[in-house]
């Protein structure tokens, strides 16, 4: 797989804390909201000098997306219903989840 070249096919959401992403070479993924923010790689999400996280599970659990949008040709950013919309999720990260 070369990543550069991988784009998304269709984004599909599932439900209110599910959506499913089919990529141009065909593989599908389903991926939880609550999965992606306790990896966001935002500065509000995760301390920036000790890489612990600064969002609490608990407060995560039931997360969901009020909308989620490309960054470009490489990239989503999901506006999560927890406030966050910093985090930018490549499509290498979120193949790799």
């Amino acid at each position: 797989m070369n990543d550069q070249f991988m784009q998304i096919k269709r984004l599909e959401q599932m439900d209110n804390h599910t959506f499913t992403i089919e990529w141009s070479d065909g593989q599908v993924n389903d991926y939880h909201l609550s999965t992606l923010q306790q990896r966001c790689p935002c500065a509000n999400c995760t301390d920036e000098q000790t890489g612990k996280r600064r969002v609490g599970i608990k407060n995560i659990e039931n997360v969901g997306a009020q909308r989620i949008v490309s960054v470009g040709r490489y990239a989503l950013r999901v506006y999560f219903t927890s406030g966050c919309s910093a985090g930018i999720f490549g499509f290498d990260m979120l193949r790799n989840l």
